[in-house]
């Protein structure tokens, strides 16, 4: 209670008007020390206002630093910290949290801004996901990448990674996952979508028929610059590589694929909003502009001026749930996949022949 005396005591000082301190509205502590305190904004006052004075809050307050986010359309919180986080937080040794042995449902991602860790769900028990990331290059998309990648190499599950730029990330992952790295012809993608699309047909058979399809691997399909995946087919197969990629977004979690879109180039031309509204991850880093953070997160934000995101901190949008998390560093162990797994891919002739295989034990005949 005394925290929110003085801060309503900061607010008068301040001369900041029309904002109702919830007293009622419990102080959310964290366990690195910060805490948060509700607010109402009436008519007569902005966010605008109050993060213009958001360093005298501070002082007043007697803290290192302190934030203004959204809750509600007039509600926010004040999340106040006691000291500057300079250095990434270090990944967690433990994952025995993530799933079941090797079925990982979700990836240690960073920590939000009460200290508590993030993590973006892979895969849900009602089967595969859908992430989108973007921002403006170099604010920490390929670290982001590689920590969803790495934190399901010691899993069972067939991952495939487009990187229509150059392949430079993928690569200390080729023993684990099927890389697609071609910049300049878009056949072997066209093609790969096209298996994807029949996996996803053969699977939802199995499920049709009332049987389960557990016993197959599940499928990863991570596209490194979703924007490029396209712009390098001719004109007249983008339009065909676009409606691939929604029909396996929108089909295939049902038939455990998991799909991760990625782009530095966020606009409302490249990120349609059929597919942003199915995805149930999205994490923006800082976007040039309103219209950027809107084409990723369906909201402004991520190009916040007044308190920007650094590099490699973004905002996380999960399930309705918005968090502003400072990403895991990425661990040497995890930069090189070779040491910290034996386990090695999944190749598409052999997912393919044990979808064929489950089809025949249940009597279900299957299209060559």
């Amino acid at each position: 209670m005394w925290k929110k005396y003085r801060l309503s005591e900061v607010f008068k000082q301040l001369h900041i008007e029309h904002i109702t301190i919830q007293i009622f509205k419990k102080i959310d502590k964290t366990p690195n020390g910060n805490y948060s305190i509700f607010i109402k904004l009436r008519t007569g006052a902005s966010p605008s206002k109050v993060e213009k004075k958001l360093e005298q809050i501070a002082i007043g307050m007697k803290m290192e630093s302190v934030s203004l986010e959204r809750v509600t359309r007039n509600r926010f919180k004040l999340v106040f910290r006691n000291t500057n986080q300079e250095s990434f937080p270090q990944y967690p040794q433990e994952s025995t949290s993530l799933g079941n042995g090797n079925k990982v449902m979700a990836i240690p991602f960073g920590l939000n801004a009460d200290g508590y860790q993030t993590r973006l769900p892979i895969f849900t028990p009602s089967g595969g996901t859908v992430t989108l990331i973007g921002g403006l290059p170099g604010q920490g998309k390929s670290s982001a990448l590689k920590l969803l990648v790495s934190g399901v190499t010691t899993s069972n599950d067939c991952i495939i990674w487009f990187d229509p730029k150059s392949g430079a990330d993928a690569s200390a992952y080729y023993n684990r996952v099927h890389a697609v790295v071609d910049p300049i012809n878009s056949e072997p993608y066209r093609r790969i979508l096209k298996f994807l699309l029949e996996s996803v047909l053969i699977r939802n058979r199995i499920l049709s028929s009332g049987n389960s399809i557990m016993s197959l691997p599940r499928i990863i399909l991570l596209i490194d610059e979703w924007y490029l995946l396209s712009a390098i087919a001719p004109k007249n197969e983008q339009a065909e590589i676009q409606t691939d990629l929604r029909r396996l977004v929108a089909t295939g979690r049902s038939a455990n694929v998991s799909v991760i879109l990625s782009t530095q180039r966020p606009t409302s031309q490249n990120i349609d909003v059929t597919t942003r509204e199915l995805c149930n991850s999205r994490v923006a880093f800082y976007c040039g502009d309103i219209y950027a953070s809107e084409a990723i997160l369906g909201q402004p934000g991520a190009e916040n001026k007044s308190n920007p995101l650094r590099p490699g901190e973004a905002l996380v949008w999960i399930d309705g749930k918005l968090d502003r998390t400072t990403l895991f560093k990425v661990p040497d162990t995890l930069e090189n996949v070779q040491p910290f797994t034996n386990q090695r891919n999944i190749g598409l002739i052999q997912l393919r022949n044990q979808e064929k295989e489950l089809c025949k034990r249940l009597g279900l005949e299957i299209l060559d």
